[in-house]
């Protein structure tokens, strides 16, 4: 009989079964591709071959004993019945056993011959023409998938599998953005992107063109350095967006709008630049039982004790430059002239959403307790600060409470 061995394109060797076909050369005409093993079979091998040939190779061999991989599949799809042995993480073959289950799942319903000790392939061979017959006549050939379903599907897979890369971040609206803009494709807005630590990543791990704008002049100069790649502009407070209508798909304002001198305004221009059906992504702090406890309300309410606080912990030339240099706009980071920074209704904020144009898709939020360690974690820094942000992180995923999360789309 004409005998085909292969043993896949893996970069590990599977000597088990090379080894296991020797007696094989002396009674049949054998052809091996032998992979990346280092054995030497008495009959002509190759260590790959093309495409093309194999499947002309499958199409001429009486039998064909091959790994528990794609291969089991052209087999079949070729009217034929595969000899199939399995690689094991076990024995150095795979990182894992999933030839192992798609072998016992085939074994017990498809046009398979399963060899669980390769000692017993040259039996299976010899067999083999009785055990074709039989299998091909009582089990269906499973129906081809259909492409673009297999694409979507993968599609689907490999967003759900991808690892948010802020899943363990304490602020939870980044991973809450990422997730919600992660599966979309076109240019993509960050309002506020300060120091790029979410821009730059999302630019980095999705498909989506970013662009970035921010009122603070040195907080763009660190993000250019720390992300060259990615466009950033200054954009003085409340200013028009400097983009032509429709210019982007997606946009993120996180922890923006309370820091804005007109919420109206900044909807209103984002509005306008998002094209028919582009995403928004909000996040702000919401109003709830602890939010007289926000640091950044201090400045407003106790000013003298903010500056003696802060200056004790920063310094007072950064606090001279951060709220007492007015000139860029900026007192701190929330806009000159505004009183508060704002903690929000869930109401008001989608009545100002739907106001512009906007269909509410998702609410969520976050944290409740947060505030009484951000405080300390603010005041200490260095490990005590790691310590407090790891329980913002914890307080996060139990309450959904200080911090609201939408998302809406802009109506066509």
């Amino acid at each position: 009989m004409d005998v085909l061995v292969t043993v896949g394109m893996s970069t590990r060797p599977f000597d088990r079964l090379l080894r296991a076909v020797l007696p094989l050369c002396a009674r049949h005409r054998v052809f091996a591709q032998t992979g990346t093993s280092t054995i030497r079979l008495p009959c002509p091998q190759a260590p790959f071959v093309p495409y093309p040939e194999l499947l002309e190779r499958i199409s001429a061999a009486d039998v064909v004993v091959t790994h528990a991989g794609n291969t089991v599949r052209l087999v079949q799809r070729a009217g034929k019945v595969p000899i199939a042995v399995a690689r094991t993480a076990a024995a150095g073959e795979m990182p894992n056993d999933h030839q192992v289950e798609f072998l016992r799942h085939e074994e017990r319903t498809g046009r398979v011959v399963a060899v669980w000790d390769p000692a017993e392939i040259a039996a299976a061979v010899e067999s083999h023409p009785l055990a074709e017959r039989h299998l091909l006549r009582t089990r269906p050939l499973p129906h081809r998938a259909d492409g673009a379903d297999v694409a979507q599907l993968l599609d689907s897979l490999w967003q759900v599998e991808l690892e948010n890369p802020f899943a363990r971040h304490h602020l939870r609206r980044y991973a809450y953005a990422w997730s919600e803009l992660s599966p979309r494709r076109g240019r993509h807005l960050d309002v506020g992107c300060g120091r790029g630590e979410f821009l730059g990543t999302l630019a980095a791990t999705t498909e989506l063109a970013c662009q970035g704008i921010d009122p603070s002049e040195d907080d763009l100069a660190i993000f250019r350095r720390h992300y060259p790649a990615v466009p950033v502009d200054h954009v003085a407070p409340g200013a028009e967006l400097p983009f032509p209508a429709g210019s982007f798909d997606s946009a993120s304002l996180l922890d923006v709008l309370e820091h804005v001198p007109s919420e109206e305004a900044l909807v209103c221009e984002l509005a306008r630049v998002l094209g028919p059906g582009g995403l928004l992504v909000v996040t702000v702090p919401r109003r709830h039982v602890f939010s007289a406890l926000d640091p950044d309300n201090a400045k407003f309410r106790a000013p003298r004790l903010h500056r003696l606080v802060y200056s004790a912990r920063f310094g007072s030339a950064v606090y001279r430059r951060r709220f007492g240099d007015r000139s860029n706009g900026l007192f701190g980071d929330v806009s000159v002239g505004k009183r508060e920074h704002t903690n929000y209704r869930a109401e008001w904020l989608i009545e100002l959403l739907s106001s512009h144009g906007f269909e509410l898709e998702r609410v969520t939020g976050a944290n409740l307790f947060w505030r009484w360690f951000q405080i300390p974690a603010l005041l200490l820094g260095g490990a005590a600060a790691r310590v407090l942000e790891r329980l913002i992180y914890l307080d996060g995923e139990a309450f959904r409470s200080a911090n609201l999360f939408l998302t809406a789309r802009r109506a066509a």
